[in-house]
């Protein structure tokens, strides 16, 4: 009886539309589709290839691979503008560097939205729980909190919420030491998300990571959008 594959499981923080330095990173970990890769939000705004990165993304997908994306509150702010003032799309996606996100037609293109509207806020594994944010650990359900799941940036309740399991977010970028440091001391939070988007100018900074939660190993890809 021939053995089942078990691949590697992935999280890659923040992509913030570095959508090169994304295609570098997964060429670095050299993704199989017997791997599970999780993307904790923000993929989008920001940078200059959104749609590179959604349609990467979708690609993936469709080629079999385990992809499994979380909703950020970027992410989330483009489906409010869009839910309830879609008058003001083309401002937020200027602002935002996002134009390309949208159509010949000046709307946003069907796939992103089927993608983006049907990401969940989190995925509980087996030692670990994934969000963009963080979690609200002071009330009995520690997933009611929609809106610390996708923007808060401070501990509130008790670690013990967590059952043990580790958190791993992004959103409040951390130097590159800290989150080597958080990993190293088996912290119970671990941000991830090194500020990609600053590329060279913020020393410490600049990294997409991606953490093999397997082994505790970080590979990353500096910003390499201009190269």
């Amino acid at each position: 009886m021939l053995a089942l594959e078990t691949g590697n499981r992935y999280i890659i923080g923040d992509i913030h539309g570095c959508n090169r330095t994304f295609g570098k990173l997964l060429k670095k970990i050299n993704l199989s589709k017997s791997d599970e890769l999780y993307l904790l939000g923000d993929m989008i705004n920001r940078g200059n290839s959104s749609s590179g990165v959604l349609n990467r993304i979708i690609k993936l997908k469709n080629q079999g691979f385990k992809i499994f994306p979380l909703k950020g509150n970027h992410e989330n702010m483009l489906l409010t503008v869009l839910s309830k003032e879609p008058e003001r799309l083309h401002q937020f996606l200027r602002f935002y560097k996002s134009a390309d996100l949208l159509s010949i037609k000046g709307k946003i293109k069907k796939k992103y939205i089927e993608l983006l509207q049907n990401l969940p806020l989190y995925y509980e594994l087996d030692k670990f729980i994934l969000v963009h944010a963080t979690l609200d650990l002071s009330g009995d359900n520690i997933f009611d909190n929609e809106t610390f799941m996708l923007s808060g940036r401070y501990l509130l309740g008790d670690l013990a919420k967590l059952r043990g399991k580790t958190l791993i977010h992004g959103h409040t970028v951390a130097e590159f030491k800290s989150i080597e440091n958080s990993i190293k001391d088996a912290s119970p939070i671990i941000s991830i998300d090194n500020g990609c988007i600053y590329g060279k100018t913020r020393k410490g900074f600049g990294k997409l990571i991606c953490l093999n939660i397997d082994t505790m190993e970080i590979i990353s890809k500096t910003n390499c959008e201009n190269d």
